[in-house]
């Protein structure tokens, strides 16, 4: 929660400072405090701060969910790093979470705004190829643990 509440406020520097404090003392961060320290540094534009805990994540064990890849890659498209969009969008199909009709409509509308119109089409056709079923749902963005 604390992570959450300094997170919230824009204080970056001491939500960085209560994640490694936690972690000093030998509290082992899970998948939710990543997706909460993710979520708070993509809202203040700090993607790169987002690839470095995200690859400790993967490290260290913990398996990031459909949250984790949703929030990563509408950022990284909404602020015109389409490669890095996908490159997550691949990734998390490789871990065979299912994508949800938001991610790729985040994927659609970046491509477009980025001028890369065949990129469009091509996800938009897979999008309208795929069954319901093979969408994530709202029940997908919940973890039955949590």
């Amino acid at each position: 929660m604390i992570l959450d509440i300094f997170g919230r406020v824009g204080r970056v520097t001491e939500m960085l400072h209560e994640f490694a404090a936690m972690k000093e003392v030998g509290v082992v961060p899970d998948f939710i405090s990543y997706n909460t320290l993710l979520n708070n540094l993509r809202k203040v534009g700090r993607l790169d701060l987002c690839l470095l805990y995200f690859n400790e994540m993967l490290k260290s064990g913990i398996k990031p969910d459909l949250l984790t890849y949703t929030a990563l890659i509408e950022s990284f498209g909404r602020l015109g790093n389409i490669e890095e969009a996908l490159r997550l969008f691949n990734d998390m199909k490789l871990r065979q979470i299912r994508p949800s009709i938001y991610v790729y409509r985040s994927l659609i509308n970046n491509s477009k705004k980025m001028g890369k119109l065949d990129l469009a089409m091509n996800l938009s056709e897979e999008l309208n190829s795929s069954s319901l079923s093979e969408l994530a749902g709202p029940k997908d963005f919940k973890r039955k643990y949590r």
